[in-house]
């Protein structure tokens, strides 16, 4: 063990943290352990999804996989999820906690949000990410993912089944993450960035802001 300090990734589905903040785990994982929490194996989307996730997070260096034990496409808005989740944080108990956002046409998504506004209510710093189904994402903080583009590209071709699933004719996985990325580090001034909505964000996270008082 070290004595790192600790940031969990939350998502319904394999890929959906890799392509939320993928680049900024990147950024955060010589200075943090980072362990991700995936509620379903992705059943729906074919192939061994959990496969290509233990991939995934092996080349980012991930400290730990939790896994969900619910069925894709049918995750419930219910207590038993709220307190499966708590459960990991405190196992965890990570600085940070990054989730997929509210509003979104899955409905996967859109229930993980909504239990995950219960399950963090006591914990500081929720960073909501956003997936190519949210809807309405503005986010107003943004983390520089321009070194760690060409790593995030790879995290999502270890998802290897789904770069061609994004529905639309001629458009990758790759292709629309590197569009959001671009479109976000404009909007956050530079070229490649990752958004973020805060449900609760601290000033002071990682700042160390007692030494410069007084």
């Amino acid at each position: 063990m070290n004595n790192k300090e600790n940031i969990i990734a939350i998502g319904p589905h394999p890929d959906d943290i890799e392509i939320g903040c993928g680049g900024t785990l990147l950024n955060l994982r010589k200075r943090y352990n980072i362990h991700f929490l995936i509620m379903t194996d992705g059943g729906a989307g074919g192939a061994d999804r959990k496969e290509e996730q233990t991939k995934s997070a092996e080349i980012l260096g991930a400290e730990k996989i939790w896994w969900g034990k619910y069925k894709d496409t049918h995750l419930p808005l219910s207590r038993e999820v709220i307190k499966f989740v708590e459960n990991i944080l405190n196992k965890v108990d990570p600085v940070l906690i990054f989730t997929n956002y509210t509003k979104d046409t899955h409905q996967d998504h859109r229930i993980l949000a909504n239990n995950m506004q219960s399950a963090t209510r006591y914990r500081r710093d929720v960073l909501y990410y956003e997936v190519p189904t949210s809807i309405d994402f503005n986010p107003t903080v943004f983390m520089d993912i321009g070194k760690s583009w060409e790593h995030k590209k790879e995290l999502l071709k270890a998802h290897s089944s789904q770069i061609d699933a994004m529905r639309v004719e001629g458009l990758s996985i790759l292709e629309s993450a590197r569009a959001c990325a671009i479109f976000r580090g404009y909007q956050g001034r530079v070229k490649y960035a990752e958004g973020f909505v805060p449900l609760r964000y601290s000033l002071d996270w990682g700042l160390n802001l007692d030494k410069n008082i007084g």
